[in-house]
């Protein structure tokens, strides 16, 4: 993986695939995703619809089974390594694609934070409102209060909530520096921080920018890119939580001192620098002991409801 120095990426990261799919495969892959995209709306729509105990939870689950058909019918394998952890958590990961979702989603049920402008997209949209997704208004410093307030309430009810604190994709050469709005949710509901890294592989080359999906360019492009690509890989690395819970021994717990612990955390396992807003680049050093890759990896398999 080549150090991304930008402070924004773009198209101009995104290497071209070699030897794409052939047309046929496409074709298959495109008819596989429509009755893939059919099939989770109507389970999200049935598993929402039911009234009765632990309904909330019902949507989160179901997404995570959509998501492993989605991207099953796309041709991209899950590899994962490590467990995400039982019980309510704010799990944060670097942003590459829109792939990102799909990958967390499958290991285990949690509720979505995503921009607005994800309500508008057609099928995902209606379907993320229905699972209970939480919309964050990205231009809008004012409602950003009622949206750490909507985080901490649903970690305060027992789920996981998934976050992207880079606020916006990048090629994964380099980890945007984080946000912290959402780890004061996780320090007000009183629960741990699960730092996840995800990269990419295409065609047994790590560090691929296949997937990703960057600056202005349209989520159809990105999905057609995908469609094309042969054989891309996406590993997930659950990494060891963090405690943002009073009285865990630390002298002053923060939102700046968790948002640096998982920053951290997220770099050193990519072994990628941060970017910082200021343009300055931080180098972290890798963890010693295992590495990401040392850890077996097992499959992704359907976590119930609880």
């Amino acid at each position: 993986m080549i150090c991304c120095r930008r402070p924004a990426c773009g198209p101009a990261c995104i290497a071209p695939a070699d030897a794409p799919a052939g047309r046929p495969r496409q074709l298959i892959r495109g008819l596989a995703l429509l009755i893939a995209l059919i099939a989770g709306v109507l389970l999200i729509a049935a598993a929402t619809s039911i009234p009765g105990y632990r309904r909330a939870r019902r949507g989160p689950w179901a997404v995570g089974y959509a998501a492993r058909w989605v991207l099953r019918a796309l041709g991209v394998r899950v590899v994962v390594h490590g467990a995400p952890r039982t019980g309510p958590s704010l799990v944060v990961a670097n942003h590459v694609s829109w792939l990102d979702i799909l990958a967390l989603a499958g290991c285990a049920p949690q509720v979505m934070v995503a921009k607005s402008e994800v309500r508008s997209w057609p099928v995902v949209g209606s379907a993320a409102v229905r699972a209970g997704a939480i919309f964050l208004q990205r231009n809008s410093l004012r409602s950003l209060p009622g949206t750490v307030e909507e985080i901490t309430a649903t970690l305060r009810s027992g789920q996981r909530v998934q976050v992207f604190p880079e606020a916006t994709t990048r090629c994964g050469g380099a980890l945007g520096e984080f946000h912290r709005a959402a780890f004061q949710a996780a320090i007000d509901a009183a629960v741990v921080i699960s730092p996840v890294t995800i990269g990419y592989a295409h065609d047994g080359r790590a560090g691929s920018t296949v997937a990703a999906f960057l600056g202005e360019e349209s989520l159809l492009a990105s999905l057609c890119r995908v469609l094309a690509a042969r054989r891309v890989h996406v590993t997930v690395h659950w990494l060891p939580p963090i405690p943002a819970i009073a009285g865990t021994g630390r002298n002053h717990l923060d939102r700046a001192t968790v948002t640096r612990l998982a920053e951290n955390a997220v770099a050193a396992g990519l072994a990628v620098p941060i970017v910082r807003r200021g343009h300055r680049l931080d180098t972290v050093p890798a963890p010693s002991g295992t590495a990401p890759g040392e850890i077996s990896s097992r499959r992704v398999r359907p976590v119930a409801p609880r």
